[in-house]
């Protein structure tokens, strides 16, 4: 589960630029709270995300902490105030857990979207059967849960489509090309997925392949992770990495900083982006031939 059981984003976002410009104002939380008829408790909750704000009350304090109408900042608090008070389909009671809830709510209100993903295509990508052979490969995965999360994940698949969506950037190790999820015919259906979408606009894939050796994703851990870029105002930077136990929640600031670098040198080595199309295309083709013969379908009434 990741560690941090925000709300939404959008008010953890909020909350963070009210604290920020509460202390930069040399505000206390209880003045705070005095200025909106509250205690210095609402306060707390306000900045970490875990309770919502009025639009008055926002603007209450936004003046309390000398940020008014003619600020820059203004209009952009009060819009993402807004929006945080929106409920997106899976934070609807009983769809999913809140452990899936948040990575969709992080990538759905993100500006920009970088992964990378050592061992399996990134869930955005993914064909339907190729996520099915993948969760069903899940231990202990029920045939009834596989199902359901299979339509989850091309459920958030909406997101490539929109065209308000994020930019995307994907950074594969070439493990992943060729491990024949699912069985090569999968594998290959998959990979022409992946090329075709990888020639969309605002999306990019790209491969690390084994001729570079060691990379900036198999130090450490070795594990996948995502970093979410948000414009603001507030401009942010949150992420998730992958464990065996589950997805870690990457804080804005410091927290952040190991895995931005990682990105970076994950870019450098990664193959261009027309190159690295050249190279699934080519895997996928291999895939193909290795997949065995349909049987012919029989004709009704034959034994």
């Amino acid at each position: 589960m990741m560690t941090r059981p925000v709300a939404t984003v959008r008010r953890y976002r909020l909350g963070v630029e009210l604290r920020r410009l509460r202390e930069h104002a040399g505000v206390t939380q209880e003045t705070a709270g005095e200025c909106i008829d509250a205690d210095d408790s609402k306060i707390s909750r306000v900045e970490s995300g875990r309770s919502p704000l009025s639009r008055p009350e926002l603007v209450e304090l936004l003046r309390l902490y000398g940020v008014t109408e003619e600020h820059e900042a203004f209009a952009g608090l009060i819009e993402l105030n807004r929006e945080s008070r929106r409920r997106g389909w899976w934070q609807q009671p009983g769809v999913i857990g809140r452990a899936p809830a948040q990575l969709i709510d992080l990538e759905t209100s993100a500006s920009t979207v970088f992964e990378f993903s050592p061992l399996l295509v990134p869930e955005l990508l993914q064909t339907e059967r190729y996520a099915g052979a993948a969760l069903a490969a899940a231990e202990g995965a029920a045939e009834t849960e596989t199902e359901r999360a299979v339509r989850i994940r091309l459920q958030r698949q909406e997101l490539l489509d929109r065209p308000d969506g994020p930019e995307l950037d994907f950074v594969l190790d070439e493990a992943v090309l060729h491990r024949p999820v699912g069985g090569p015919r999968v594998q290959a259906e998959q990979l022409r997925r992946l090329a075709a979408l990888a020639g969309r606009e605002r999306l990019t894939v790209r491969v690390v392949p084994f001729t570079g050796g060691a990379h900036a994703g198999t130090a450490g851990s070795g594990g996948g992770f995502r970093l979410f870029g948000y414009s603001g105002p507030p401009r942010a930077e949150y992420g998730c990495a992958e464990q065996r136990d589950g997805r870690v929640l990457i804080e804005d600031g410091e927290a952040a900083g190991p895995y931005r670098e990682a990105a970076g040198r994950l870019h450098g080595q990664a193959l261009g982006a027309e190159e690295s199309v050249k190279l699934i295309g080519a895997v996928a083709e291999r895939m193909a031939a290795r997949a065995p013969e349909r049987a012919p379908e029989r004709a009704p009434g034959q034994g």
